[in-house]
């Protein structure tokens, strides 16, 4: 930055060097209406763009350089001080610049300040396009606060993505291995007690056996001893029978010991029938008693190897257990992380999982936060934009328009007088190029009040020029210096700056 000369005090000078279509160019603008009068191909759009480049942003310094140049200048003197951009192309073919911007540059005042017929407002209304929402963010700087709200919505996304990740979604399916876990347990300990309800059944069912057993053995002992009984009683009888046969022989003719004896014998004889009788009823139960107790000790020798079903029971105890031990490892795998996990290694997914939620929880306060704030950045600014539009209507005093407005959507309304509504698309080019301009007006009194320039590049062929002239008396009043293209019919191709007071 430089001095600038003495002998310019209040006037902007704009020298280019190898811009666009110049090669050397010197203007210098006043306070004022700055008139750039030139024939079509002259230069009159790339002065604005380059004038444009010294206070803001959006222009590429590729748009800037003449195309057949290394090295292009842009110096502009101004408040005694000299401002100055350098342009180089490099081998590449890509354009670098170096330099000062004008100390009240701002980003936004090209969209604001600066009427192009192809960018801003003029090519959004002459296209059609009525919806000004972007529009007032980049100028209120609302689309800092949406921006802000745009990337807490993306990391909320992220980590939304990151639950939806295999490993949060086997942590997701944990309530349901816990409950298959939990099934798995009652069934162990169901098959258990049927185990157990199955062994104290055998234990009783052998106990009752030898119990039998204990019961028949004591039966047949005693089968045995009374047995042995009639057998010494049949013995006797048999004894008595021989004795008394010997004693009728010896008897006498005496007939009254003869029936003695006989009657005895005879009792004897049947007392032995008796007897054989009941050993032969004893010795057959006896036999089955015998029988009996041999079928209890087979048995009891069956019994005593097991009953099958304890057998299966444990072999589906055995199964559940190693389902068991399948399922805690599977619960453990869906509890934690992998150990070479990249970003949680053997950490537990519960924690991370919550770690997360309470990321996500905080990133929709931080959003809420700014949407209300983005709201109350946009309302107002809508508010204080159609305001400025309304006096900017009245003071023009433009008959055929009762009130131009942005609506709560942000797309522009046009009423006609009696409050009828018309498409942007139906108007004329001129009541078009008209709106625009008093839109961009509004835009920077609204949003750069401070802001010293008004350009307006070549819109004055669709407009007559009475109201021309009048729009631009109107923002001369608003603005220090007012710079407007104008097509010349004059035979120079050399752009000059009229000057009007």
């Amino acid at each position: 930055m430089r001095n600038m000369p003495a002998d310019t005090p209040g006037n902007i000078i704009l020298e280019l060097e190898n811009i666009g279509c110049l090669r050397r160019l010197r203007l210098e603008f006043k306070p004022g209406i700055n008139i750039i009068k030139a024939p079509n191909a002259s230069g009159k759009t790339t002065i604005v763009r380059s004038f444009s480049s010294m206070f803001s942003d959006k222009i590429p310094p590729s748009h800037i350089l003449a195309l057949d140049e290394l090295k292009g200048r842009i110096r502009v003197y101004y408040g005694e001080k000299i401002y100055e951009k350098v342009f180089r192309r490099t081998p590449s073919g890509h354009v670098i610049v170096q330099g000062d911007m004008l100390p009240f540059a701002d980003p936004r005042a090209f969209d604001a300040c600066v009427a192009l017929a192809e960018t801003g407002i003029v090519h959004r209304i002459t296209g059609g396009n009525v919806i000004f929402r972007k529009y007032l963010e980049n100028l209120s700087y609302g689309n800092y606060y949406s921006a802000l709200i745009e990337a807490s919505q993306e990391l909320v996304n992220e980590y939304g993505r990151k639950l939806a990740s295999p490993s949060f979604r086997n942590f997701e399916i944990l309530p349901l291995l816990l409950t298959e876990l939990t099934d798995l347990h009652m069934r162990r300990d169901e098959i258990r007690q049927k185990i157990e309800n199955s062994k104290k059944n055998h234990e009783d069912k052998l106990r009752k056996i030898k119990l039998k057993i204990t019961e028949k053995n004591s039966a047949l002992s005693q089968e045995k001893v009374l047995l042995s009984q009639l057998y010494r009683d049949l013995s006797f009888e048999k004894e008595r029978e021989r004795s008394l046969q010997e004693l009728l022989s010896m008897a006498g003719e005496s007939s009254k010991i003869v029936s003695s004896i006989k009657i005895s014998i005879a009792s004897s004889q049947d007392r032995q029938t008796r007897l054989k009788k009941e050993i032969k009823t004893r010795r057959c139960l006896l036999k089955e008693l015998r029988r009996e107790v041999e079928e209890l000790r087979e048995k009891l020798r069956r019994e005593e190897k097991g009953p099958l079903e304890i057998k299966g029971l444990e072999e589906k105890l055995e199964k559940v257990n190693k389902m068991i031990i399948l399922k805690e490892e599977e619960i453990q795998r869906a509890e934690r992380f992998p150990p070479d996990d990249a970003e949680y290694p053997g950490k537990l997914i519960v924690d991370v999982r919550s770690e997360i939620l309470r990321k996500i929880e905080w990133l929709e306060m931080v959003m809420g936060y700014f949407q209300e704030k983005y709201m109350r950045c946009m309302t107002s600014a809508r508010r204080r934009f159609n305001e400025n539009v309304t006096r900017a209507f009245h003071e023009l005093n433009l008959g055929g328009f009762e009130n131009v407005f942005l609506d709560q959507d942000f797309s522009l309304q046009v009423m006609r007088e009696g409050n009828i509504r018309q498409p942007i698309e139906t108007l004329s080019a001129s009541e078009k190029l008209t709106i625009s301009l008093v839109l961009m007006l509004a835009a920077k009194e609204t949003f750069l009040p401070d802001f010293p320039l008004f350009i307006v590049d070549e819109l004055t062929l669709s407009y007559d020029p009475e109201r021309f002239w009048r729009l631009m008396e109107y923002v001369k009043r608003r603005v220090p210096y007012l710079i407007v293209t104008s097509l010349s019919s004059s035979l120079s191709d050399t752009p000059k700056v009229i000057h009007k007071p």
